[in-house]
């Protein structure tokens, strides 16, 4: 019990930054309940833990942001599908799910993701997939940074995705250092006519005791 709670209270600090850096979004946590989860088909059950949790997540951002509860419904791809007017994102991690909700008046897309920290050997693992060979020569396999980074670049395909109508990989995209300010990620290919190669979009990367939260919010 107290090992969890440490775990809240550090995705806490980070939760609190990402309010604080985008102070027109709701973004909420829940709680996974793995206790009713049987031995046989434990994995599905933990999923559809996870699952209820985000939607709970949801619906707290979005009563947050309206007054009412938003219970974010799910498109043929799995991805939520959020009521007119509003923008999401939903993100799931070991016990935790995270969602930010954001008006559409504001915001053209939303993404957030959170991910536990990544040992070395899974780094080393991870970059080759979900960094360019740019990436690796600028930030290495350091565990952080390759979290970070893979975690930035979900995050942008949740939030562009949807607005563009088109799935993406992990080298549509690379995390570029900027040594008078935050790192940006630059498109590396033409996604969409407003979406050309070389644009510039800068992540929120919230490093944490107990994983990373990153976030990117596309402005309407």
């Amino acid at each position: 019990m107290a090992k969890a709670q440490s775990a809240q209270n550090d995705w806490q600090v980070g939760l609190d930054q990402l309010r604080v850096a985008l102070p027109a979004c709701r973004i909420e946590m829940r709680s996974a309940d793995y206790t009713s989860a049987p031995q046989s088909g434990g994995g599905r059950h933990r999923r559809a833990a996870q699952h209820d949790a985000g939607r709970l997540a949801a619906a707290a951002a979005g009563k947050g942001l309206t007054g009412l509860p938003c219970f974010a419904g799910r498109g043929a791809d799995g991805a939520p599908d959020w009521p007119e007017g509003l923008r999401g994102s939903i993100s799931h991690c070991a016990d935790r799910s995270v969602a930010m909700v954001g008006n559409a008046a504001n915001w053209c897309g939303l993404g957030v993701d959170i991910e536990q920290h990544l040992t070395t050997q899974i780094a080393q693992e991870i970059a080759p997939v979900a960094l360019t060979q740019r990436e690796r020569v600028t930030f290495g396999t350091d565990p952080l940074w390759v979290a970070l980074i893979f975690s930035a670049k979900e995050s942008l395909f949740k939030a562009l995705s949807p607005l563009i109508n088109r799935r993406f990989d992990f080298d549509a995209a690379e995390l570029c250092a900027d040594p008078k300010g935050a790192p940006h990620l630059r498109l590396t290919c033409d996604l969409a006519p407003d979406w050309p190669a070389g644009r510039m979009i800068k992540p929120l990367l919230i490093p944490c005791r107990a994983g990373v939260l990153t976030a990117v919010a596309l402005p309407a």
